[in-house]
């Protein structure tokens, strides 16, 4: 295995995908450290801790990389457009549209690509206001009321929803440009900073 490794370096095209790759990487875990602005972090930590074990929370948080349980803007990571991509799959054997758009090459791919991006794009503001509800109820906000409430869920899930866009736009990167398998090597990558 280190023989391939030491061989796969030497190779400049290579080499020059491995770290482009280890450079997304590295601003994924950046800003799945940088907490969403008008949270109190320690709160949803102590929140989680004590009822997210053993739950879908904690499976989420696994996921994440441990982004959920310290709301950062990164806490949703890439599970809006995972959904989507198995949404749109299952209903291309529902729906004939969307089962003939499969069956049309390169171009009803990209088709079908574009509507799995705006249902991750949905699904991706449902969840970041289920997350944003979810600190509310937590207690972990600083300004729940009035305008500044109103103001502050808006940056919130604003941060939310731009973080899941971001890390899919991230994946798209290293596919073009790096080793390939985005997706996956974020979501690996926020596996293994979890354990």
């Amino acid at each position: 295995m280190f023989e391939t490794l030491r061989n796969a370096w030497k190779v400049q095209d290579l080499r020059k995908k491995i770290l482009f790759t280890l450079f997304i990487i590295i601003i994924f875990r950046i800003g799945s450290a940088i907490p969403a602005p008008y949270v109190d972090a320690s709160k949803i930590a102590e929140w989680m801790q004590s009822n997210g074990s053993g739950n879908f929370l904690s499976y989420m948080d696994i996921l994440t990389g441990g982004a959920l349980s310290k709301a950062t803007l990164f806490a949703m990571s890439i599970t809006p457009y995972i959904n989507a991509q198995i949404i749109i799959q299952l209903l291309t054997y529902a729906l004939p549209p969307l089962e003939r758009l499969q069956k049309e090459g390169e171009m009803g791919r990209k088709k079908l690509q574009k509507i799995t991006d705006v249902t991750g794009l949905a699904i991706a503001a449902f969840q970041a206001y289920a997350y944003y509800l979810t600190l509310r109820n937590a207690g972990a906000l600083r300004f729940n009321s009035g305008f500044d409430g109103v103001f502050s869920a808006i940056v919130i899930i604003g941060c939310f929803i731009a973080g899941a866009s971001l890390i899919v736009w991230l994946g798209n990167q290293i596919n073009e440009k790096g080793i390939g398998n985005g997706i996956s090597m974020i979501l690996f990558a926020g596996i293994i900073a979890r354990l």
